[in-house]
């Protein structure tokens, strides 16, 4: 058989593979009235859009909100079924009370579908060396453990409807930037407890799905938190290293770090929300679902190229000034 015979044959199976993928991922489960879902992270953003679609869907939702301020304006929003839980995805304690409530207010014999985990902090923004072990771990304690403290917390009443755990990672969590280390180690965490969480809920019907959404305008990447997190990255480097990169570069980058997320962002925030009901409610859901044109027409082919190659094209598309004791040796 020629090679040409051999690529064609390769070819339609791969159309005939895309098209079977396509049509079996169009079927949902439905009976969302006897669905009980927790959300976290429904104060702002892709957690309270999540929450209000589900609600409207018909779903009994459990929103786990980090402010009051924010719980009520959800719960005046939406229908009776829905239940705010008060809930800091950091804090175990208020883990456990949060699963205690929910379990209380389950009917008897009955588990919860699926546990969304949304809740997330960008903590801080800047290069490697601004960061400290405390800056990794305060961040973690949010986009990673708390993440997983939630979901080993509920999966008894995840196993008894033998639902879903929908983890929320990010692009970021496959292809580390230059300027998000801490949060960048969360996701890629993240990842990796939810494949593993995948492969060992099989046996127990449970499926464990992770969400990758790019760069998208919720709170998180607001000008106003972006602005925050570098300046707070700043002021927390050690001397050295803020001697080593200079005010100049300091003010530069943070001029030309906020107009470039801000210009990546997509406001098409009901993506990413799609991916999460998919991920609930799909017949056949995805192992991950890589959300964004950022994330797949970027990322991604970067992700698949040699990392010379990446790194180089990245430093073309996000050029950034030499630090100063860089720039003293080259004068």
């Amino acid at each position: 058989m020629s090679v040409l015979c051999c690529t064609g044959y390769a070819i339609l199976l791969l159309i005939i593979y895309k098209a079977v993928d396509w049509m079996l991922r169009r079927f949902y489960i439905g009976q969302y009235n006897e669905r009980y879902i927790l959300v976290t992270g429904c104060d702002a953003g892709f957690g309270n859009i999540a929450a209000k679609r589900f609600d409207k869907l018909g779903c009994h939702v459990f929103a786990g909100c980090y402010t009051e301020v924010g719980g009520r304006e959800l719960r005046s929003q939406c229908s009776d079924k829905l239940q705010v839980v008060s809930l800091d995805v950091s804090n175990p304690e208020s883990v456990t009370k949060a699963f205690d409530t929910v379990k209380s207010k389950l009917p008897p014999g009955k588990g919860l579908w699926g546990v969304v985990n949304n809740a997330g902090i960008i903590g801080g923004y800047g290069p490697t060396e601004w960061f400290s072990v405390d800056n990794y771990k305060n961040i973690s304690s949010v986009n990673l453990y708390g993440v997983i403290d939630v979901t080993l917390t509920f999966l008894p009443l995840v196993k008894l409807a033998r639902g879903r755990v929908v983890n929320t990672a990010s692009i970021a969590g496959r292809f580390a930037f230059a300027y998000g280390g801490p949060y960048s180690v969360a996701k890629y965490g993240v990842e990796a407890f939810t494949d593993g969480l995948r492969r060992s809920l099989r046996p127990f019907g449970v499926k464990a799905v992770v969400i990758e959404p790019g760069a998208y305008m919720t709170r998180l990447t607001s000008e106003q938190n972006v602005t925050a997190a570098i300046d707070s990255s700043w002021n927390r480097a050690p001397q050295e290293a803020k001697h080593e990169y200079g005010e100049v570069y300091f003010r530069t980058f943070k001029d030309t770090g906020i107009k470039k997320i801000l210009q990546f962002t997509s406001s098409r925030l009901d993506d990413v929300v799609d991916a999460y009901q998919h991920a609930l409610f799909g017949t056949f859901p995805r192992a991950r679902y890589v959300v964004g044109y950022d994330a797949k027409f970027v990322f991604l082919p970067l992700l698949w190229m040699p990392e010379w190659l990446s790194d180089w094209l990245l430093e073309k598309i996000d050029p950034k000034p030499l630090p100063a004791v860089l720039m003293k040796k080259d004068e």
